[in-house]
C-alpha cells in the first residue's frame, strides 16, 4: 500500500450496510502504522510519548509495530488527542466499532460498552455521557 493511500481518510467506497457504508478491510491502514507516522510527524520519540501519557513505551511500540492491533480505547483516545487525529476514525481502524467477535457475553463488559458507544452519533454519545455523569453524581450523594 502506498504511503499516500495509507494516510488517506476513509473514503465512501463499498456497499451500503444500514445507514453506513461498509469499508473493505484492505482499504483500512494498520492503526499502528498511522500512529507511528503521526508520532514521527511531530518529531517525538516513543519514550517521550510514553512519558507524556504515563504509558509504557514498550506498549506503545507494540501498537506501532502492529503486535497489538486493537489498542485499549483509552490509550487510543490519548494518542488521538496528542497527535491531533480523529479518534472515531482510529477506533474504526482498530476494530472498535461493529459487531464484537464471538457471543455478546464473551469478553469484558467494558469492551462491549465501548463498541456500542462508538456506534452512536455525536448527540447520542453526549446524551450517554450526561447520563453516566448523573449516575455517578447520584451515587456520591
Amino acid at each position: 500500500m502506498s504511503k499516500a493511500r495509507a494516510t488517506k481518510g476513509v473514503q465512501n467506497r463499498g456497499t451500503k450496510a444500514g445507514s453506513e457504508l461498509a469499508i473493505p478491510r484492505k482499504d483500512i491502514p494498520p492503526v499502528g502504522q498511522v500512529l507511528r507516522r503521526a508520532r514521527e510527524h511531530y518529531g517525538l520519540a516513543v519514550r517521550e510519548v510514553g512519558r507524556r501519557l504515563g504509558r509504557s513505551s514498550a506498549y506503545l511500540s507494540q501498537i506501532e509495530r502492529g503486535l497489538i492491533r486493537q489498542p485499549d480505547p483509552t490509550v487510543l483516545l490519548e494518542l488521538a488527542k496528542l497527535y491531533k487525529l480523529d479518534f472515531m476514525t482510529l477506533a474504526k481502524w482498530a476494530g472498535w466499532t461493529g459487531e464484537p467477535e464471538g457471543l455478546p457475553g464473551h469478553g469484558s463488559s467494558a469492551t462491549f460498552l465501548v463498541r456500542r458507544v462508538l456506534e452512536l452519533d455525536d448527540a447520542q454519545r453526549a446524551e450517554i455521557l450526561g447520563l453516566i455523569e448523573r449516575m455517578l453524581r447520584d451515587r456520591r450523594t
